[in-house]
């Protein structure tokens, strides 16, 4: 097994954190399903969750309660 320096494993850990960060700053990443499937895994995988309190949840759910609700099984034509 090798044995790696903690100090570099912290410097990846806040590399991956910071490209994580500027990826979501950036406006043609952050619509991209699979980088933001690549923060939902980093999420997930480190544990961390949101909550109420977190900044931005809550204009989330102001947005998604704007959504339309379409009925199961029925066609949408424009």
């Amino acid at each position: 097994m090798t044995i790696i320096d903690k100090a570099l494993l912290d410097e990846i850990a806040e590399l991956e954190v910071q490209a994580i960060k500027e990826g979501l700053k950036d406006p043609e990443m952050r619509k991209n399903p699979a980088f933001l499937e690549k923060v939902r895994k980093f999420l997930k995988e480190n544990n961390l969750k949101t909550i109420p309190e977190t900044p931005g949840i809550s204009d989330i759910q102001k947005i998604t309660e704007e959504l339309p609700t379409f009925p199961i099984g029925e066609r949408v034509i424009n």
